[in-house]
């Protein structure tokens, strides 16, 4: 073959894999790294092709090795590109010099390649070394999944602190995620490692916190178990720990711990129920003396939604209550309802029925009640919202009533869809040619629980609610102010410490408005901190003993719906109320006030107003934890949703 020949053949070839590098490169378009390695592959096969002729010409026998020689070193910017030039000189092909061109632009580009593909399989490492230092001297945020939940955790973060040390610590390999979240992640100057959260090393002088989010919660729990056990004998107040949960078993083993760190168990199902009726207040639907609560679809979240409405719809003796709800499964939805929380619905009217919302059935049930406080939880975004269209359009909108509540899993959806349901009336205009809209309303219907509300504003940490439940415990503990022994830290460390008694903080801060409520007074975000309303309407006895009626009633709501039952007065031993393990209480019915107080001595209604004359003093600490002050002021009108 003639050296022409050769030149024109070696041509096409470095054409075929010029073809065939950008081809693989466009399908690798998701992955950097991937796109790197392909076209420096790439690189390296044309310069073998190009440069073969170079040793062809001059006879060489080992032309082919040679020239692979030759393209190893132009990839480490130590080609002889004069020599490799000048081999081609002589030559009176027509396209030569552009041959010679391209050769002498792949022998400078090579270089380029060699290190971003050095860098592509070391940028683990790089990032590690990266993370050793900056987290010397800045808090770290650690996750452990990407998912949803970790994404607007950390893009809550992002907003609300300067340059962050956020890291995803994934087991799987970084190239495996997808590019919408890579592009979150990298809007937020977040990092990836592809290791297991609890190998991540860094020292101990500066705060870490970690977030296990991920589905599964048996996986954060290994994980949060396994941090415990590195960290548990650490003696630091550096590390804080969240775990996603939706089961009781990371509650009784975080009970019984005694946590050196804090621990926070995230039961998402609750946060969005808690944080549902404290937006959007139970007392603000009834109508004529009357809460009427419907739930439509009965899974993880409406079951919560069922327990957490039952202790909010406690309103005083003036106001009856009614829960209903509607499920395709309404009979298991029950079973499993009263397994979780026996005797509930013997104290309350809580009703299931079964039910497709499809079906003329559903039709039937919301005839025969009148809802003024309605959920829908169906477990999916198209169906909420046109379960909930259908229901404004069955019952209408009188007053602002019923209240619709659909659930729904981005912020985006409110901002976008939700303020477009509305009814128009068209007519025509002969003039114009055109019909014309005269508005006629909205469909009134309120989103609640997306991921954004659920994991951002600090809601797992020091939302105003979060402090209020901070507050609450504090002051059980005698606290009543902030000081230099009870700081911040201090108040929110002996809040960790016991799961009990930190959801219970947190049902009773939810309630504190509903308290409020029931004294014609709400909370006000006015900057003054004023709580001398509160402290007189607590100086009237027969307001307080109001409050206390209403309390005793919420709190036997509350211990039943998370499955406490009566224990009776002759199993009461050594003057304990309650069995833990059996999740027994003799408080739940105070019919028998009487009774306990002659067996133990203890002045139970002294007891149960101290939480209410601490209200004042809880509001005052949760406004110096959160450091906004909140006023009690007089209702001045009803709230609408």
């Amino acid at each position: 073959m003639s050296d022409k020949a050769i030149i024109i053949l070696c041509s096409v070839i470095a054409l075929a894999v010029l073809g065939a590098s950008v081809t693989f490169a466009v399908l690798a378009r998701r992955n950097l790294k991937r796109i790197v390695r392909i076209l420096g592959a790439g690189v390296f096969l044309m310069l073998v092709a190009m440069i073969f002729p170079s040793y062809s010409i001059q006879g060489e026998s080992y032309a082919l090795g040679l020239a692979l020689v030759q393209s190893m070193c132009a990839m480490l910017l130590n080609a002889d590109a004069g020599a490799i030039l000048s081999a081609f000189d002589g030559y009176t092909l027509g396209f030569i010099d552009f041959y010679k061109g391209v050769v002498l632009a792949l022998l400078i580009i090579a270089p380029l390649f060699t290190v971003g593909i050095t860098l592509s399989f070391f940028s683990d490492k790089f990032t590690r070394l990266l993370y050793r230092i900056r987290s010397s001297y800045k808090p770290t945020y650690l996750f452990s999944e990407i998912n949803e939940r970790t994404l607007c955790a950390a893009e809550d973060i992002a907003r609300k602190n300067k340059k962050p040390v956020i890291v995803f610590a994934v087991r799987t390999d970084k190239n495996d995620v997808d590019a919408g979240s890579l592009d979150r992640i990298k809007s937020i100057g977040a990092s990836i490692i592809s290791d297991d959260i609890v190998n991540i090393n860094h020292s101990l002088k500066r705060e870490r916190n970690y977030y296990m989010f991920c589905a599964d919660s048996t996986a954060n729990l290994d994980a949060g178990l396994r941090l415990y056990k590195k960290y548990n004998g650490a003696q630091t107040s550096n590390v804080n720990m969240w775990i996603y949960t939706n089961d009781e078993i990371s509650e009784v083993i975080f009970d019984h711990l005694y946590e050196t760190f804090n621990v926070r168990l995230i039961n998402e199902e609750k946060l969005i129920a808690r944080r549902l009726v404290s937006d959007y207040p139970l007392y603000n639907a009834v109508e004529g003396g009357k809460l009427s609560v419907l739930v439509v679809g009965s899974g993880s979240i409406g079951l919560e939604i069922v327990r957490v409405a039952a202790h909010c719809s406690c309103l005083g003796e003036g106001v009856e209550a009614e829960i209903n709800v509607v499920d395709m499964y309404g009979d298991k939805a029950q079973s499993a309802f009263d397994k979780t929380a026996p005797s509930l619905r013997e104290k309350m009217y809580i009703k299931f029925h079964t039910a497709d919302i499809n079906s003329s059935e559903f039709t039937e049930i919301l005839g025969k009640i009148k809802p003024t406080y309605i959920v829908l939880a169906l477990g999916n975004l198209n169906r909420n919202l046109e379960t909930a269209i259908y229901i404004r359009r069955f019952y209408g909108m009188e007053n602002g009533l019923p209240h619709i509540h659909a659930l729904v899993d981005h912020k985006r959806i409110e901002e976008q869809i939700l303020p477009n349901l509305c009814v128009s009336y068209w007519t025509y205009d002969e003039d114009s040619l055109k019909h014309k809209s005269e508005f006629i309303g909205s469909l009134g219907i309120k989103p609640f629980g997306s991921y954004e509300e659920t994991y951002s504003d600090l809601r797992i940490s020091a939302s105003y609610l979060d402090c209020l439940a901070v507050a609450h415990n504090a002051a059980y503990c005698g606290v009543t102010e902030l000081n230099e022994r009870y700081t911040p830290a201090v108040l929110t460390d002996i809040y960790n410490q016991v799961i009990f008694f930190k959801d219970f903080s947190d049902g009773f801060a939810v309630s504190i408005p509903y308290k409020l409520h029931l004294l014609g007074l709400e909370l006000t975000d006015d900057g003054e901190g004023d709580v001398r309303l509160l402290e007189e309407k607590l100086s009237d006895k027969a307001n307080v003993a109001t409050l206390r009626a209403h309390e005793n009633k919420r709190y036997e709501v509350f211990m039943r719906g998370n499955g406490w039952t009566d224990l009776p007065i002759s199993d009461i031993k050594q003057g304990r109320l309650g069995d833990k393990l059996k999740k027994k209480n003799a408080r739940l019915d105070n019919r028998y006030i009487n009774e306990l107080t002659a067996l133990t001595g203890r002045d139970f209604d002294k007891e149960d107003e101290l939480p209410l004359y601490n209200m004042p003093i809880i509001i005052k600490l949760a406004n110096a934890l959160y450091g906004k002050n909140y006023s009690v002021r007089e209702i001045k009108k009803c709230n609408g949703n």
